[in-house]
């Protein structure tokens, strides 16, 4: 299965990696970049990692990472990316 990241995903992963930057180092930052995209590369391999949370409108699937939070769902035999948030 594959993935695709919506416009806000794509907006947070380069705040996420700006503010690492600034925070932690270019070396780190990097690091985690790789790791959440390496995340991305699992979760587009079993999209059913996290349980879906029906609660939320419209329902998504949230699984951590490090200090944030990977949200997506999935449709028609991709997994979107929503939002990785804090």
């Amino acid at each position: 299965m594959s993935f695709k990241l919506s416009a806000e995903a794509e907006e947070d992963i380069i705040a996420i990696a700006e503010q690492g930057v600034r925070v932690f180092g270019a070396g780190q930052a990097k690091r985690y970049h790789d790791e959440l995209f390496a995340l991305f590369d699992l979760i587009a391999v079993n999209p059913c990692i996290a349980r879906e949370r029906d609660e939320i409108d419209p329902p998504v699937r949230i699984h951590p990472f490090k200090a944030h939070l990977v949200v997506y769902r999935i449709e028609d035999d991709e997994t979107i990316f929503v939002q990785p948030c804090c």
